[in-house]
Parts: C-alpha cells; sequence; structure tokens
C-alpha cells in the first residue's frame, strides 16, 4: 500500500515512518488481530453465556448419569451375587448328591442284613415277652397256692370235716364239731342248730371268700356292733345300698308283718340266717318273715355253688335242687377235697378218704385261681365273665320256692302230731299211760321237758 502524501510504498525496514499514513500501515496488521480477538472473545462471551443460561440442564443430566452409573454398579453386583449363588448352589448340590450316594450306600450295606436283624429283634421280643408271661403265671399260680394255703389253714381251725352217719351209709358234715344243716333235712332240726350251723357256714364262708379275693354274688353280712345276727342281701341288692333295715329293727318290723310302706321301699332289706321258733310254727306266725329266712338259707347255698363254680369245683347237676341244697358237701369239696390239695396230694387225699369217686379230684387244682382281686385269672374280666356265664346256676327264687313247697307239702299231711303235756291229762285221768304205749310202736320214751310228746295218729 503506498502513502497518499509521499506516493511511496512502505517499507518497514529500509524506510522509516514519514507521514501518517505510514503509521497507519505500520499498525494495521495489529488492528486486524485486535479485531479477530475481539471477534473471537465475542464468539466465546455468546458460547458462555449459552453455556451458563443452561446448568439445570446439566445438572439433570449429571444426575441422570450418576443414577445410571448407580444402576449399573447394583445391576453388577446383583449379577455377580447370582452368579455366586449359582456357584453355592451347585456346591450344595454336589455335596448333596455325594451325602445321597453316601448314605445310598450305607443302605444298602445295612439293608444287606436288616431282616436277619428284624428276626433277631423280634425273637428278642417275644422271649421277653414269653418270660414275662411266664413269671406273671407264676406269681399268679403262687398266689393261688398261697390262697389254697389259707383257706387249708382256716377249714383246719375250724374243724369242717366228713363223717358216716349210722349205718345208711350217708355221710354228715361237720363244722364247728356241729353238722351242716342240708335245706331238705332242715324241718327236723331245731332253731337253735339251725341258726347256729348258718352263723358258722356265714363266717367261714366270707372268710373263703376274703381269702380267695372273691365277692360272692350274695352279699353277706356277719354279726357286728349295730346287729347281732348274720343276714344277707339278695342279688340284686347286693353290694350297692346306703342305709339298710336289719329284720328285727324298729325300721324292719312292718316288712316281717307283711305291711311294708311305701316310704321304704326302696331300702334293701336283708334275708335273716337265724330263726327263734320251730319252722312250721315259723310259717304259720310270720308268713313274710319265713319266706325271708327261706330266701335267705337259698341265697347262701347258692353263695356256695357259685364259689365251687368259679374255683373249678363240682358240685353235681347245677340245675338240681338236692345238689344245691347240700352245702356241706359243697363246702366240703370246694375245702377239703384233694382240688385244693393240688395235683401233687391227690393220692394221699383218696387214701385219707377211701370210697370217693369224684372224678374232678384228679384234675389240676383252680383254687384260687380265678378272683376279682388279680388281673392274671379276673373274674371282672372276658375270660371270668365268659366262665361265669358257663355256671348256668338256678335261680335264688326258684331255689326258694321250691324249699318252701317242700316244706309246706310235708307240713301239710304229718305222719303225727306234736301234743303239749296238758293234751295227756285226759288220757291220764282214763289210766293210760303213755309210757308203755311207745314201746309197742318201737320209738323211745320221751322227756317231759321237750315242747311235747309226739302222739302217733291212727290211720
Amino acid at each position: 500500500m503506498s502513502c497518499y502524501i509521499c506516493l511511496r510504498g512502505h517499507d518497514a525496514h529500509k524506510l522509516p515512518f514519514l507521514c501518517p499514513m505510514d503509521a497507519r500501515n505500520q499498525i494495521y496488521s495489529d488492528r486486524i488481530k485486535h479485531a479477530q480477538l475481539l471477534v473471537e472473545n465475542e464468539g466465546l462471551r455468546s458460547h458462555i453465556n449459552t453455556l451458563i443460561g443452561g446448568a439445570e440442564a446439566v445438572d439433570a443430566g449429571k444426575a441422570a448419569q450418576t443414577l445410571a452409573d448407580d444402576g449399573t454398579t447394583q445391576i453388577l453386583e446383583s449379577a455377580d451375587r447370582v452368579r455366586q449363588q449359582i456357584r453355592d448352589a451347585k456346591e450344595d448340590i454336589r455335596q448333596r448328591r455325594a451325602a445321597l450316594s453316601t448314605r445310598r450306600s450305607q443302605l444298602a450295606a445295612a439293608s444287606h442284613g436288616d431282616s436277619d436283624r428284624r428276626s433277631k429283634d423280634q425273637r428278642d421280643v417275644e422271649k421277653s415277652t414269653q418270660m414275662f408271661n411266664f413269671r406273671w403265671s407264676q406269681s399268679a399260680e403262687d398266689m393261688a397256692v398261697t390262697r389254697a394255703f389259707l383257706c387249708r389253714e382256716a377249714v383246719k381251725l375250724y374243724g369242717l370235716k366228713r363223717t358216716r352217719k349210722g349205718a345208711s351209709g350217708r355221710y354228715e358234715y361237720l363244722l364247728g364239731r356241729l353238722p351242716i344243716i342240708d335245706l331238705r333235712d332242715m324241718e327236723a332240726q331245731t332253731p337253735e342248730a339251725i341258726s347256729t350251723s348258718l352263723a358258722h357256714i356265714s363266717h367261714i364262708l366270707m372268710l373263703i371268700a376274703h381269702y380267695l379275693a372273691v365277692r360272692l354274688p350274695a352279699e353277706i353280712t356277719l354279726p357286728h356292733r349295730d346287729y347281732p345276727r348274720p343276714t344277707i342281701f339278695n342279688l340284686a341288692g347286693s353290694y350297692h345300698h346306703g342305709r339298710t333295715s336289719f329284720p328285727g329293727t324298729p325300721s324292719a318290723t312292718t316288712i316281717l308283718n307283711e305291711t311294708q310302706q311305701t316310704s321304704s321301699q326302696h331300702l334293701p332289706t336283708p334275708r335273716p340266717l337265724y330263726i327263734d321258733k320251730p319252722l312250721r310254727q315259723f310259717a304259720k306266725e310270720n308268713s313274710a318273715a319265713f319266706s325271708f329266712f327261706l330266701e335267705g338259707v337259698t341265697l347262701l347255698a347258692y353263695n356256695i355253688a357259685w364259689l365251687c363254680c368259679s374255683q373249678g369245683v363240682s358240685i353235681g347237676d347245677k340245675s338240681s335242687f338236692d345238689d344245691i341244697s347240700n352245702m356241706g358237701k359243697n363246702l366240703h369239696s370246694l375245702l377239703v377235697s384233694s382240688s385244693l390239695q393240688g395235683p401233687t396230694l391227690a393220692n394221699a387225699a383218696n387214701d385219707d378218704r377211701p370210697g370217693t369217686s369224684n372224678k374232678d379230684e384228679v384234675t389240676p387244682s383252680w383254687i384260687g385261681r380265678y378272683s376279682h382281686g388279680t388281673a392274671f385269672y379276673a373274674l371282672a374280666g372276658a375270660d371270668g365273665t365268659e366262665l361265669v356265664r358257663t355256671f348256668k346256676l338256678p335261680s335264688p327264687m326258684k331255689l326258694a320256692d321250691k324249699l318252701k313247697k317242700k316244706i309246706l307239702g310235708e307240713a301239710s299231711a304229718p305222719d303225727w302230731e306234736l301234743l303239749e303235756d296238758d293234751a295227756w291229762k285226759v288220757d291220764d285221768a282214763a289210766g293210760v299211760e303213755p309210757g308203755k304205749e311207745l314201746p309197742a310202736n318201737g320209738s323211745q320214751p320221751l322227756k317231759s321237758e321237750s315242747r311235747g310228746w309226739m302222739k302217733v295218729k291212727s290211720r
């Protein structure tokens, strides 16, 4: 560019500034650079202003980036955990498979002799059970032997014996040196003999039932403080009663006089096992008390027969009135026969009592086995109940009716009559001596202190 004043070109090295143009030319390049810098500065200012105006978007972007980074980190950590769990699960599966394999091998090894071990264990259990049952049965047998021994000693103390009566060959049974009454021949006995015999029978029967731990079907009440006589309850009123009206007491007077009151009908009335008057006189004066007495003695005989059946002792025909009524024979069969002594003493018992041919004496002893006090031979159990059902004894009421018919039937048409001493005054006044007529009839003279004279009727 030339100067418009001096018209020469500018040369910065050779020519100095001669005019303002030269000076302007001298600084022109710097001005261009300054302008460029200003333009760049303005551009930068605009860019900076633009950036400063969008800071919130930048922060949001940064937050989103941070969240994305955190999510990525969590995903990676979760993936790492899942991979670790997969590795742990695979390791656990491997260990379980190894354990199952070991158990299978052990089970296979154990099953190889399992049947033998089971058989051995079963044999051991069966053997121990058999030993227990054997010891239990031995204890029950020892208990039965002990009971039989106690019964035997009680019989020895009471003196239960059997003797032959005269030339008839019939047996007479004694208890406490007194004859045991037979219900069939009870009419020929005195009231004192009947009452004493029944008292002895009741006492020995209760003692034997206590030793054998047997509850008799008909409850017997021995003499006690409130009542001095033995009594017996019927089957329905035994063992489940409270207050009792004993015969002869004020509460039972109306019952014995056939005028029962409705207020006392629910109370069980024990049957007396004693009498104070001869049977015929007793039947005429008080038929209700007479019926009660007959029911009582038949209940006593029923108890004896039932006890014999429960201990395996035969009484003959169980449905026969004669076999059940013979209480002495049944007591002797129960307490003195060879079945009580046991099979080993059967021969000795037969030697002591010749002439007996009872087939039950050679059977094993049952005395003391079945009772209500043990669990092995329990009369209250299923076997005991089945055994009781096989007794098939007649009802005590039927036995009492038969006994009443027998006594009253014989009393309806007697071959002789009983007279008081005053009845012979007429014969004495006529000069007849009764002591001379009696030997002609084959009888012995009777004493005057008896209850009366016996005069044979003319037929």
